[in-house]
């Protein structure tokens, strides 16, 4: 037991140390013209953009970012893409539609672009095989898809967030814990408080237990 809670305060730096070897290899493979960092809003791809903006890497600064808008977005998330673009001092380009119509048209609007960078978790759903570098599947525009955070947890996630005082979107306040759109999001109901008067509020999204097995249940 003491040689496990020797490790525990390491594995914050192991996993942004893996991060940064994963970016160092990109950067190897491809130029930073050639790659994108696939951007909605939430959690995961916030902490992706704060540790590339942060990394003291050559040219790291210089890879896009992409806003890939949902048909129905909160505003809430328009309004965060919007601070972002002034915290981190960047062009966050916007692209709308499903992911895989957005990645069209993003192919189709710069051919040079080779690889997606992206903030999926191995707890995503499809996501359970995933490889740090793997190509699209086929049907899909050819590009190979860099997934730095695979390995991290919704906690990790979290801590990173608040030990850095990284931005959020307001709506994770709010008791939302995984964020699509309108259509298809609401306060996950693990989070929910109900008043002796009735009121029902949520606790914010950094206070779910077993966040990595409930995090979707906000998800209709």
């Amino acid at each position: 037991m003491p040689q496990i809670c020797t490790l525990l305060p390491l594995i914050p730096f192991l996993r942004s140390h893996r991060f940064l070897q994963i970016i160092t290899q990109a950067l190897d493979r491809y130029r930073a013209d050639e790659m994108f960092i696939s951007f909605n809003g939430g959690k995961d791809c916030t902490v992706l953009l704060d540790l590339i903006h942060n990394a003291n890497l050559k040219d790291a600064k210089r890879i896009k970012c992409i806003y890939v808008r949902p048909l129905n977005p909160f505003s809430e998330i328009e309004e965060f893409v919007e601070r972002c673009r002034q915290h981190y001092d960047i062009t966050i380009s916007t692209v709308d539609g499903g992911i895989k119509e957005a990645l069209e048209q993003i192919c189709r609007t710069d051919p040079q672009l080779k690889a997606c960078i992206m903030g999926s978790r191995r707890s995503d759903p499809y996501c359970e095989r995933l490889a740090s570098f793997q190509e699209t599947d086929p049907g899909w525009p050819r590009l190979m898809r860099i997934n730095p955070l695979l390995e991290w947890t919704c906690e990790d996630i979290w801590s990173y967030i608040r030990e850095h005082d990284v931005p959020y979107c307001a709506l994770y306040d709010r008791g939302y814990t995984s964020i699509g759109d309108r259509t298809n999001t609401i306060p996950n109901p693990h989070l929910k408080v109900e008043t002796d008067s009735g009121e029902v509020t949520y606790l914010a999204a950094y206070t779910l237990q077993d966040a990595d097995r409930y995090e979707r249940a906000g998800r209709v």
